[in-house]
């Protein structure tokens, strides 16, 4: 037996169905022709004289292609399902930089297709709340005082803090700064900042939202402490102007602590620190 044409197998299966259960679908001349074309094609019996009845052999003909058929359809309407790379989700508090994070860590571009990370910015206490619900894997926020609960393991990375003021402000006029004079100007501070980055306690303004420490730092109000991926585009149209302190320790790093829970495997999270260019230390 030659190999059939798989075109030819189908037509034969469908007027062979016709015949025997939707007789008025087709003529009877025009399933002769293609029972004769397929014997033709195959060189073989199929059919007993008047191609009213399949033969042995081409019982087993129909039987075969029609399992190929269900086989055929069943690949075609069901795509194969490939296997998704695992999605590490990560949760950032507002001092961390998460739209910069493609700008200042590249190499996130040509890892993303080997591991799917998705990055949401949340509040420390949503933070705390998804990481113990498993709605995110790894949580980076300013460090907190209280120890984490003992399901959570943490480690420390730093980020970078600028001392600033609008080009118009008077602090702007000297190139190095004591505390005193510091202090006799206001300070613009959010709420949640460590109490260290407080160096005016008297005449403070604390502010909920970055937006609205950097929109009154541009026009002038006071100077403020805050993480230097904020005031950089700032910085470099001379709206903003960075200050030096000569006589006081200035702070220049924001701790910043990295929770997952302990059931997470520990190289996860390691491959996860180094795509995002983090250096953690143990605490």
């Amino acid at each position: 037996m030659q190999e059939p044409d798989i075109d030819l197998l189908n037509r034969f299966v469908n007027a062979y169905e016709q015949r025997h259960h939707y007789p008025e679908t087709s003529s009877p001349s025009s399933r002769k022709k293609v029972f004769a074309a397929l014997e033709q094609s195959l060189s073989c019996k199929l059919f007993d004289g008047d191609y009213s009845n399949l033969n042995s052999q081409g019982q087993l003909l129909y039987q075969r292609t029609k399992q190929l058929q269900l086989q055929l359809d069943n690949f075609l309407q069901s795509p194969l399902e490939k296997p998704q790379p695992q999605q590490i989700i990560i949760g950032l508090d507002e001092f961390v930089p998460s739209q910069s994070l493609l700008h200042y860590y590249p190499r996130f571009i040509s890892e993303l297709p080997l591991q799917q990370l998705k990055l949401v910015q949340l509040s420390s206490a949503q933070l705390q709340q998804q990481l113990c619900a498993g709605e995110i894997d790894i949580a980076l926020r300013v460090a907190q005082q209280q120890k984490p609960p003992k399901t959570h393991s943490r480690r420390y990375c730093n980020l970078n803090l600028a001392l600033a003021c609008a080009a118009r402000h008077s602090l702007s006029k000297h190139q190095q700064l004591c505390a005193e004079q510091l202090q006799r100007h206001r300070q613009l501070c959010l709420n949640h900042l460590p109490v260290e980055l407080q160096l005016n306690r008297v005449n403070c303004w604390q502010l909920a939202h970055r937006e609205m420490l950097h929109d009154l730092l541009v026009l002038g109000m006071g100077w403020a402490f805050a993480p230097r991926h904020w005031l950089e585009s700032s910085f470099r149209n001379g709206s903003l102007i960075e200050l030096h302190l000569s006589n006081y320790f200035s702070p220049t790093k924001l701790e910043i602590e990295i929770l997952w829970l302990n059931s997470q495997h520990d190289s996860q999270v390691a491959q996860c620190l180094n795509l995002l260019g983090l250096s953690a230390y143990d605490g």
